[in-house]
């Protein structure tokens, strides 16, 4: 893979991933809704480039990018992954139609691949609507509407006749993380001594660090399969409770933890649900970062990040 381009690469997720094909000689075009200075240094390099357009805009990429014939068009663009606009439902079915923008736009840039950023929620979505008994939520429009992207992108790149991988990740987090998401908001409250309510935790959960899901992503854009559906993730799924004790034992040890504080009547999907089997065939995908390691990474960050020593965790 010599280009790309990347749509949301100011989020989270999208700046781990310039900077991973950067880093692995990739020429990036990075889509960002205002001026950042956020990849000052990978400039040097000559393999980045900005250009400033939001999802609702997409249709114009053609006009403000001259190149064509690039390798892969990944698509990270989404408003609402956490907090109030995840149950949002108009925010929800704006980001479909970004979607179905962006697959569009691939196509007019004569990309070769379209790579789309789902979520393992579209599975938990889909079982909360048609079983019977399961109580929805507003938290269900995320995993809904990803899945309507899905269908709806996959279903344009068939016709367009442009190659289409869909990613299904599970739940990456790490160092530089700013959002309500569950590691983030975790290890956040724990340094602000927060009440620690959670869950009694028995659906499964599993967590990949950032740095290992961007390498994901780059091996896919490389080796990832036409028409074919990508788990992405540690391969080390298990109840969430048990990642909250890695936590416990790490940082918290004289804190109160208080499980089942928080109802949860959603869907527990089963361990082979976050199976990444296809992953590792089709591309030698290898998760390197132990979740323990990447929580220290992750918390030292944060200390860093608010100006502490961390000297008061155990």
């Amino acid at each position: 893979m010599k280009s790309a381009v990347v749509t949301g690469a100011t989020g989270f997720l999208g700046r781990w991933l310039v900077r991973e094909l950067v880093d692995r000689g990739v020429a990036v075009c990075a889509l960002v809704r205002s001026p950042t200075d956020v990849f000052d240094e990978l400039f040097a390099t000559g393999r980045l480039r900005l250009v400033e357009c939001d999802q609702a805009h997409f249709d114009q990429l053609p006009l403000k990018i001259e190149e064509r014939s690039f390798d892969a068009f990944y698509h990270l663009s989404w408003e609402g992954v956490s907090g109030a606009l995840r149950g949002d439902y108009q925010t929800q079915l704006d980001n479909a139609a970004g979607a179905v923008k962006a697959v569009k736009a691939a196509v007019s840039l004569g990309c070769s691949r379209f790579i789309g950023m789902g979520t393992i929620m579209e599975e938990e979505a889909y079982k909360a609507t048609c079983e019977d008994g399961v109580q929805t939520g507003r938290g269900y429009f995320y995993g809904t509407s990803k899945l309507l992207a899905h269908s709806l992108t996959k279903t344009i790149a068939l016709e367009e006749g442009i190659d289409f991988i869909w990613v299904w990740l599970t739940n990456a987090y790490g160092e530089g993380e700013d959002s309500q998401r569950f590691i983030n908001t975790t290890l956040r409250k724990i340094i602000k001594k927060k009440p620690l309510e959670f869950t009694e935790g028995r659906q499964n959960y599993d967590f990949i660090h950032v740095s290992d899901a961007v390498h994901g992503l780059f091996l896919l854009g490389e080796k990832g399969k036409d028409k074919v559906s990508y788990t992405l993730g540690s391969g080390k799924a298990r109840p969430l409770r048990d990642y909250i004790e890695a936590i416990k034992a790490l940082f918290a040890s004289n804190q109160a933890f208080q499980y089942g504080e928080v109802p949860y009547s959603g869907i527990s999907l089963p361990l082979a649900s976050f199976s990444i089997e296809k992953i590792v065939h089709d591309t030698g995908f290898k998760p390197q970062v132990p979740f323990r390691e990447g929580l220290r990474r992750t918390m030292a960050s944060i200390l860093d990040e608010e100006g502490r020593s961390g000297e008061d965790l155990p």
